[in-house]
């Protein structure tokens, strides 16, 4: 056997001794077994240390009570850091409170008759026939620009990892609208267009032509001009920053440069050992601090020089739900600039997700979050509602929400949080 692991497995052995010795012995002692705190002396020794801990918190609250007051006092009257456009924030005010889910949209024309076609008219919103009107081309410029204004959504390490098909040709919106379930296929087929975002799950395949962007951007990059004064230039990056953003880009997504068939196993597994490795970093930063608490005696100083300071690592879920939290801030932006524009949106995600892959073409490494169809709500003045009961609004009356106290916490969990007077 050969004789260096025989070693680190001796020095584990020391340490953790070492550490079990100070623990029951040490004049700051980590926890009393109770063996001991059943003898009458180390009873006295507890009592003692009890006595101390109870000073300490009593110190610590008063010099905790003393600063939330000279903070308090400090924010009261200091200045606001930087001035704040109140019409700005009015606008946004009233852009997040005027979005809502359209639940039912205006026909713009109906299609020419085909055939033994029903005829049908613009004041219902499920046609005879189950015909997709056609679209506003206004309507589906304006779409275009949220669609572009929502690429300003930031996404990790900026490799924007989705991809956004826009349907609104009659036909494609027929064929889409066979894979949702209910009143969603009628938001399809009434509605000008509907937007297919997408999540990519492989985004380290692409590789390439995000290092050409990188490169292009710099600010010693091949960009043109007018685009370098628009953006904000990145300093030009070494190779080994980029190796190490392309290694940080593969721990969350996935896109490895070998077959699927190894890629997804070798991502597993990558995913496995990461979660095993931050387990062992949170044991170890908890004995860190305890080592910490009573780094006076020799023996914890000595431990702490061969403890590692930096321990944490992140948590990698799969490449599927980071791929997916990215798109849903760019899905967000984009309806908050359709109301901003006077257009109704309704996210929806009541769909065959394989049906519309096949329908549109899309390759097996995009995902399906949600689908968003975007138009002009329905003007009339029936009291129809929807499958579930819910009423087809105009926007008027926000739905409700839970109150703020059971959602938004201070500090921890469960803790109500106080704004500051």
């Amino acid at each position: 056997m050969p004789q260096q692991p025989i070693r680190w497995i001796l020095r584990l052995v020391l340490l953790w001794s070492v550490w079990r010795m100070e623990s029951r012995f040490g004049s700051i002692a980590f926890s009393f077994p109770r063996s001991i705190a059943k003898s009458s002396s180390s009873r006295s020794i507890v009592s003692i240390l009890r006595q101390q801990a109870d000073g300490i918190v009593s110190d610590v609250k008063g010099k905790y009570n003393s600063t939330q007051v000279d903070t308090t006092s400090q924010i009261s009257s200091s200045k606001p850091i930087h001035q704040v456009d109140t019409n700005s924030v009015d606008i946004f005010n009233n852009i997040v409170h005027a979005r809502y889910a359209c639940t039912r949209f205006q026909r713009y024309q109906e299609p020419p008759i085909n055939g033994d076609n029903t005829t049908t008219t613009t004041t219902t919103t499920t046609t005879t026939a189950a015909t997709a009107s056609l679209s506003n081309p206004k309507v589906i410029e304006a779409a275009l620009q949220c669609l572009s204004l929502s690429q300003r959504a930031p996404t990790g390490f900026n490799a924007q990892p989705y991809r956004v098909v826009l349907v609104h040709e009659s036909n494609r919106k027929m064929a889409l609208s066979q894979y949702c379930i209910g009143r969603n296929a009628d938001r399809i087929r009434d509605s000008d267009c509907t937007a297919i975002f997408l999540s990519d799950k492989e985004v380290g395949r692409d590789w390439r032509r995000f290092q050409d962007f990188l490169v292009d951007n710099m600010e010693d990059g091949s960009a043109n001009a007018e685009n370098r004064a628009k953006t904000r230039a990145r300093r030009p990056l070494s190779k080994a920053a980029l190796n190490k953003m392309r290694v940080l880009i593969l721990l969350f997504s996935s896109g490895y440069p070998f077959p699927r068939i190894l890629a997804r196993p070798f991502s597993f597994c990558l995913r496995v050992a990461m979660s095993i490795f931050a387990l062992l970093g949170r044991i170890l930063q908890r004995l860190r601090q305890r080592l910490l608490q009573s780094r006076s005696s020799i023996i914890s100083k000595s431990i702490l020089k061969i403890l590692p300071s930096n321990l944490i690592l992140p948590t990698l879920s799969s490449s599927e739900t980071w791929s997916q939290k990215n798109c849903m801030l760019v899905a967000m932006t984009y309806m908050l600039a359709c109301t901003s524009r006077g257009l109704s949106t309704c996210p929806m995600e009541g769909f065959d997700a394989q049906g519309i892959r096949n329908t549109l073409g899309i390759p097996r490494r995009f995902g399906i979050p949600l689908i968003v169809s975007t138009g002009t709500r329905y003007w009339g003045d029936d009291e129809n509602v929807d499958d579930v009961g819910v009423r087809h609004g105009d926007g008027s009356l926000s739905s409700p929400r839970y109150p703020m106290e059971e959602v938004v916490f201070g500090n921890e969990f469960g803790c109500r949080i106080l704004c500051p007077s």
